[in-house]
C-alpha cells in the first residue's frame, strides 16, 4: 500500500493506493495512529484502494476510535464497490461515515 498526505491545518487527507492487508496492516496502524496525533479530522481518500483485509478493517477501526475520543471526524471516500461490500458485511458501514 502507497500513502499520500494532503495537510489543510488540522485535517488530513490520505489518499491510499494498492492493497490494506496483513502485509501492510502494521505500517498502516502505525501511520494512522500518528496521523490521528497530528491532525483532528482525517479524511481517507480510497479512490486507488483496491482491497481491504480484516487487518486492514482493524487499522480503520483504530483510527475511527482514535479520532473520535477527541472530538474528531473520520471519513472515507472513494471507496471501491468490493470494498464497500466488506464494509456492509462486518457492520461497520453504519459506524463509519462514507461518501
Amino acid at each position: 500500500m502507497d500513502v499520500k498526505l494532503i495537510s489543510r491545518g488540522n485535517e488530513g487527507e490520505l489518499l491510499l493506493s494498492g492493497d490494506l492487508d496483513t502485509k501492510t496492516a502494521r505500517d498502516a496502524d502505525a501511520l494512522f495512529s500518528q496521523m490521528a496525533d497530528r491532525f483532528k479530522n482525517i479524511i481517507l481518500n480510497m479512490n486507488d484502494l483496491e482491497y481491504v483485509s480484516s487487518a486492514g478493517l482493524r487499522c480503520i477501526r483504530n483510527l475511527y476510535i482514535k479520532l473520535n475520543q477527541k472530538d474528531g471526524k473520520l471519513l472515507l471516500t472513494g471507496v471501491n464497490e468490493n470494498v464497500m461490500e466488506v464494509f456492509e458485511m462486518t457492520g461497520l458501514a453504519g459506524l463509519l461515515n462514507i461518501r
